[in-house]
């Protein structure tokens, strides 16, 4: 018996030891959120416009083409509890204008209280030093979070999916259109946005109204947009849901007169070539759709003032 549980402390050891290993490897990586959180801890005091959100800005604005001191802290799946986190975490004495995108989500999506988004919240905890969870708390180790564990190990013999630039945009999609390959997930995409019971729409209302509140103080303009996306998406969005969209825009924008809004929800300008999936842009789209807001929002005008 003794010899039988000796072998299993060792097979115990052993697999700890390379649950460690695979720990510390994929810390190592790359990531958008630690290259996020070190550019802005080195240059934040010289941010005049700061790119909020999840990956419709992540992918669809270029802070490049915004004019000069723009970055962009936007992630994949960022959800305004984490656009609030950043936008109160860094110094930003120079900060004039805030974008951020209000998608068909936006109001219905918070990480901790969807199982299937939670691993997004390890980053913010690891990477950036966010202390709305303990380092003990399960956002405080990669390798509770199975499925994105192992798929972060897969780099091991596979390059990595998600690339950016140096101020923070999104660069992994390229000009590849997916729906003109013929493979058109609008109907996927609508569905895992779809929130019918609206449990974090309060929390997410909040954050949002702390962000307007925060830039009314100190007279930052905070751009909201919804960007383009497919028939296909529009087509099985819920109702209800974008009815609860426009209400809360509505009563935000009467609260807050820093927030300026456009939609291009449903722009025409924007092709298929100009999606990488049906509500993502690709760099054709980013660039138009980067246009339309410098334009539409008179962002050049402003920085030359």
């Amino acid at each position: 018996m003794k010899k039988f549980l000796n072998k299993i402390f060792i097979f115990s050891l052993i697999i700890l030891a390379l649950i460690a290993a695979g720990e510390a490897y994929v810390r190592s990586l790359p990531n958008p959120a630690r290259f996020k959180h070190r550019w802005m801890l080195a240059h934040s005091q010289e941010v005049e416009t700061l790119i909020l959100g999840s990956s419709h800005s992540f992918y669809g604005l270029n802070p490049a083409a915004m004019g000069p001191n723009s970055f962009s802290l936007a992630q994949p799946t960022q959800p305004y509890r984490y656009d609030w986190y950043e936008l109160s975490r860094y110094p930003l004495p120079r900060l004039k204008c805030v974008v951020l995108p209000f998608s068909y989500q936006s109001l219905f999506e918070d990480l901790e209280s969807e199982p299937r988004l939670r691993y997004w919240a390890v980053r913010y905890r690891l990477y950036m030093d966010c202390d709305i969870h303990s380092p003990l708390s399960p956002y405080g180790l990669e390798c509770l979070h199975i499925a994105s564990f192992k798929e972060k190990l897969s780099s091991l013999w596979r390059p990595a999916q998600l690339t950016w630039d140096s101020l923070g945009f999104g660069t992994s999609y390229a000009y590849t259109s997916l729906l003109k390959q013929g493979r058109d997930n609008g109907r996927q995409r609508a569905e895992e946005n779809s929130y019918p019971d609206h449990h974090s729409l309060a929390l997410c209302t909040n954050m949002l109204d702390s962000i307007a509140s925060f830039c009314d103080r100190r007279n930052i303009r905070l751009l909201l947009i919804t960007t383009p996306t497919s028939t296909s998406f529009r087509a099985h969005c819920l109702k209800r849901q974008m009815e609860v969209n426009d209400s809360v825009l509505h009563r935000m924008r009467q609260r807050h007169p820093s927030i300026e809004y456009r939609s291009y929800w449903a722009d025409p300008d924007f092709t298929t070539a100009d999606f990488y999936d049906a509500d993502h842009l690709n760099l054709r789209g980013a660039a138009k759709l980067t246009d339309k807001v410098v334009s539409d929002f008179s962002l050049n005008k402003e920085k030359n003032m």
